[in-house]
């Protein structure tokens, strides 16, 4: 999908301005474009702050952006459960997305998937696997921490 390259590449940028933030959680970036115009973008900057796309969303409300039939990039698949920030899925179905292109699948097993199944049932179409070497690459850390429950040991 080299049409998804460019805003993948942006929202690979903006997931790096998280890092040494969001520990343990993932580095996530967000870019919303309908058109070829980017219409929001967002990262998660800090440890149980707004979720990447809570912080595009909430930036595209305070400027009067209709957001319907919009595409929604992100480096990682959008939370589907409500912990310290609520649901992602929720929030882009609200917002009328029509789809979701998503670079890496998340393995935490509360979402695991379950994500981007609620997004497809509810008609929101779903292209995955964009650039998802470098979205599984930014996240090796959260990966090897949800996969083993241990952190990952650095070399000396």
């Amino acid at each position: 999908m080299p049409q998804y390259r460019k805003y993948m590449t942006q929202a690979l940028e903006l997931a790096h301005k998280g890092a040494g933030w969001v520990n343990p959680n993932p580095l996530v970036g967000t870019v919303v474009v309908r058109d070829g115009e980017i219409l929001a973008a967002g990262y998660h900057d800090r440890y149980r702050g707004p979720h990447a796309e809570r912080m595009a969303f909430d930036y595209a409300d305070e400027h009067g952006a209709d957001m319907h039939g919009a595409t929604v990039i992100d480096t990682l698949e959008p939370c589907c459960h409500v912990g310290s920030q609520p649901a992602c899925t929720d929030l882009i179905l609200s917002h009328g997305i029509t789809r979701v292109v998503v670079g890496s699948i998340d393995p935490n097993p509360i979402v695991a998937g379950k994500g981007l199944c609620i997004l497809e049932e509810n008609g929101v179409e779903v292209v995955y696997d964009v650039m998802r070497a470098e979205c599984d690459a930014i996240n090796r850390h959260f990966f090897h921490y949800i996969t083993t429950g241990m952190g990952v040991r650095t070399k000396c």
